[in-house]
């Protein structure tokens, strides 16, 4: 989670640049420059200085780089590597659907985590897509809804050990839309600050769900199951527009669809693990232990 952990200033930082480079830069060309210039300094940056993972290492034979990886990433986080400790790469990794539909529980879970990821990109581009709509100078409003998102992502972090992943998530989602809400009946200036305590809150949502679907699946199919949750979020982003069109036809339309579909959310969503203050599982037992609380503890560990 320390990946997912480093991007939260990121992405408002990098929505308020954005709104800045529309101000300073009125040519489509030199703007679309402007934008590229910051994700290559990251790419540079990230190509010599990130270190390779411990699976990698082990993937090339390497496992002293593997061990001396996992031991600085102990020490990071305050704690140490077993002295006993025996690396292993499972050469038996199948990744497909079938591990999937194959189990019930995973074949329950996993159409509802994607519902989450789908809710979470529906609030978060109707709010940003609606933008348009808001009174005063178009730059100044997409910077004040991308800087909004920090406080939300702050506050989620911060929910989320306290509370739990799945209860911060369904106040989170039901609040973006009670804003949206009042929104429609608001005069301007109380309407962007609604907008802004939305995006805040869809902010968290993100935080949220991507911490959440990384915890919740067992380690050989983490990366798929997370994969069809980000393929459901970009499906809400495809829709979100459209969506929030229908404000032309009726003000509270697009919103008491998207309030709709944010309860069913939330009603479903109960009936997924708690995962915080537990171990990430490794295989699809361990995935249901989740749901029974039961603890549980590595002598060994498995890449």
């Amino acid at each position: 989670s320390s990946g997912i952990n480093a991007e939260w200033p990121l992405r408002p930082g990098g929505m308020a640049l954005i709104a800045l480079w529309g101000v300073i830069f009125k040519d489509a060309k030199t703007f679309a420059i402007a934008q590229a210039v910051p994700p290559t300094i990251m790419w540079i940056v990230c190509f010599f200085f990130m270190p390779e993972s411990a699976r990698y290492y082990l993937s090339k034979g390497q496992d002293e780089k593997a061990l001396a990886s996992l031991k600085k990433v102990a020490s990071t986080n305050g704690r140490s590597i077993p002295e006993k400790c025996e690396l292993y790469e499972d050469i038996d990794v199948k990744v497909s659907f079938l591990r999937i539909v194959s189990n019930k529980r995973l074949l329950v879970s996993a159409p509802i985590n994607m519902f989450g990821w789908f809710m979470t990109s529906m609030v978060y581009y109707m709010l940003w897509f609606s933008a348009k709509y808001l009174a005063g100078n178009i730059y100044v409003n997409a910077a004040l809804l991308g800087i909004a998102e920090l406080p939300g992502r702050v506050a989620a972090y911060l929910l989320m050990d306290r509370i739990g992943r799945k209860k911060t998530f369904m106040i989170s989602v039901i609040l973006a839309c009670i804003c949206m809400f009042i929104s429609i009946w608001d005069n301007s200036t109380n309407r962007k600050v609604m907008y802004c305590f939305g995006k805040a809150l869809a902010g968290s949502l993100w935080a949220v769900i991507y911490l959440y679907s990384s915890e919740m699946y067992p380690t050989k199919i983490r990366n798929l199951g997370s994969g069809i949750g980000s393929a459901a979020a970009r499906v809400a982003a495809l829709l979100a527009p459209f969506i929030g069109s229908l404000i032309e036809v009726n003000a509270s339309l697009p919103y008491i669809l998207v309030g709709i579909l944010a309860f069913i959310c939330c009603g479903v969503f109960w009936f997924l693990p708690e995962t915080a203050g537990k171990d990430l599982p490794q295989t699809i037992e361990e995935f249901e232990d989740l749901f029974h609380d039961k603890p549980r503890k590595y002598e060994d560990m498995a890449l």
